[in-house]
């Protein structure tokens, strides 16, 4: 059984929006920059998470370049300073106590908007430690400290103000029209990331084994005893003998009827955005077993002897997945198939991946981007100016990120598997970027629209398929239509809701 692969280039089209927007994330939010470079590349001796709608390697690769913009920005600050105060130590004094003050009256008043006596007792601190150093420096230099004080003040304005030139330049080039396009050149790290993340072997940290896919929205399965068509007039269930068809056959089955939907030439009937490939889940404690098979490239025969022979630690699913709205929304579905004590067990599990946080959809917004925005940046960068007191501070984190990334072995999973370590992904870069509640209405119900359609063709591939093989439908029949008449529940609120669970922000389930 061969493992298909994703084409490159019908990846790159389908993945763009929600790739270029993850890459604006990295400029526009630290938090998220920090954890994809901590979590995901620093993170050595874990496997990398699926990449389900999007490129993790532009990614990585821009929150590096954000990275270095920042820190130069901040040891730019540092350096102006720490010269300052050889040149001229009470004006130097005199700056980053203003500067430390803005930045204690911002804390305050984002944290205590409600002017409680936090808040005033934050103003009072500001403006007495202001006078004191206001003293110092008129003590030591009289009036003309003060001009001394202010081309100090100046330089992280300018810094400030270059930096979110440069920023902005970066966003521009995210823009729809353009690409977000990996780097010319890939170290041996982002080499690794690449193979793991579209490897078909999953190894997951986590109790949930669909990492990357978003949250679990449904869950069935059940399982039906193999016996033979009865004839006229016949009453007992007659079990096969031997196995009446090999597990691989059915896969084989449900990956062509399921590919079906998104190949069609008619594009009123096709599901786009439909991929369909075999992924292999295996828990983090115990992927010693697999050493070779996690080491070498995706073996063509792998997928098939892990269906000849299943085992108990590593599990096999028909992962079909829709990418739509340019990657930002991905409905996955999960089908296991398996044979054993003379039953047919069927699993089906609908993950839905929800669009990417708003603040990162700038790139796309009319106005936030192109040249007047340039112009904007330089002025608005002068907002974090408070900020820069704490330029020290960051520089620390920046250095243990940077060190971080400097390793011997640009994967460190092999050695951490014998020394019987979890390599499992602990994080996916796509998941916590995810926006909380869903952003529109058709957005929310895409999700419920391609479960339903994969659905609808599984059960019905499955009941022919038995059928050609004569095997009794009768039990299977009864059990899809229950599972079909029981699918979505509406409760007026917008949300959708598959079995057991519910997609969106404060939502219940409705039974």
């Amino acid at each position: 059984m061969a493992i298909p692969e994703t084409p490159v280039g019908l990846l790159r089209k389908q993945d763009q929006a929600a790739t270029r927007r993850l890459c604006a994330g990295v400029y526009l939010d630290a938090q998220y920059r920090t954890a994809v470079i901590q979590d995901v590349y620093n993170a050595r001796k874990r496997r990398v998470a699926p990449s389900y709608g999007y490129d993790l390697v532009p990614v990585l690769a821009h929150a590096w370049r954000a990275w270095w913009l920042s820190t130069v920005a901040d040891a730019l600050i540092l350096v102006v300073f720490c010269a300052a105060y050889v040149i001229h130590p009470a004006a130097a004094f005199f700056a980053t106590v203003v500067l430390i003050d803005l930045a204690l009256l911002s804390m305050f008043v984002a944290h205590f908007s409600d002017r409680s006596r936090s808040w005033e007792r934050g103003i009072i601190l500001a403006a007495l430690t202001t006078v004191v150093a206001f003293a110092v420096l008129f003590t030591n230099d009289g009036s003309g400290g003060f001009l001394a004080a202010a081309l100090i003040g100046a330089a992280p304005c300018v810094v400030l103000s270059t930096t979110g030139v440069v920023r902005q330049l970066a966003l521009n080039r995210l823009r729809p029209h353009l690409e977000a396009n990996r780097p010319m050149r890939t170290s041996r790290r982002m080499s690794v990331i690449d193979g793991q993340q579209r490897h078909p072997m999953v190894v997951y940290g986590a109790d949930e084994p669909f990492i990357g896919s978003g949250r679990r929205l449904s869950t069935w399965s059940f399982a039906q005893r193999l016996v033979v068509t009865k004839g006229i007039g016949v009453e007992k269930d007659v079990e096969f003998e031997k196995k009446p068809f090999p597990t691989w056959e059915l896969v084989e089955e449900l990956r062509r009827a399921i590919t079906a939907l998104g190949t069609e030439d008619d594009p009123e009937t096709r599901l786009p955005g439909l991929l369909v490939n075999d992924s292999l889940f295996v828990e983090g404690r115990y992927a010693q077993s697999y050493a070779s098979e996690l080491a070498a490239a995706p073996d063509a025969d792998l997928v098939r002897r892990m269906l000849d022979r299943p085992t108990e630690t590593a599990r096999h699913y028909l992962t079909c997945r829709v990418e739509s709205w340019g990657g930002d929304l991905v409905t996955t579905i999960f089908v296991h198939v398996s044979l054993q004590g003379r039953t047919l067990y069927i699993e089906f599990t609908t993950c839905g991946l929800a669009p990417t946080r708003l603040e990162y959809h700038a790139v796309d917004v009319v106005g936030r981007t192109g040249r007047k925005a340039v112009v904007r940046a330089a002025f608005t960068s002068l907002l974090g100016l408070p900020a820069a007191a704490l330029a020290p501070v960051r520089l620390l984190g920046a250095a243990a990120l940077l060190l971080g990334s400097v390793g011997a072995a640009a994967d460190a999973t092999a050695s951490s598997l014998k020394r019987g370590n979890n390599i499992g992904a602990a994080l996916s870069a796509r998941e916590i970027a995810s926006i909380e509640a869903d952003e529109s209405y058709f957005q929310t119900f895409d999700v419920a629209k391609h479960s339903k359609v994969i659905e609808r063709r599984l059960l019905a591939t499955v009941g022919e398929f038995l059928k050609e093989h004569g095997v009794d439908t009768t039990e299977f029949l009864q059990r899809a239509t229950a599972i079909l008449n029981n699918g979505i529940i509406n409760t007026g609120s917008g949300n959708v809701e598959l079995g057991d669970t519910a997609m969106g922000q404060q939502t219940s389930v409705s039974k």
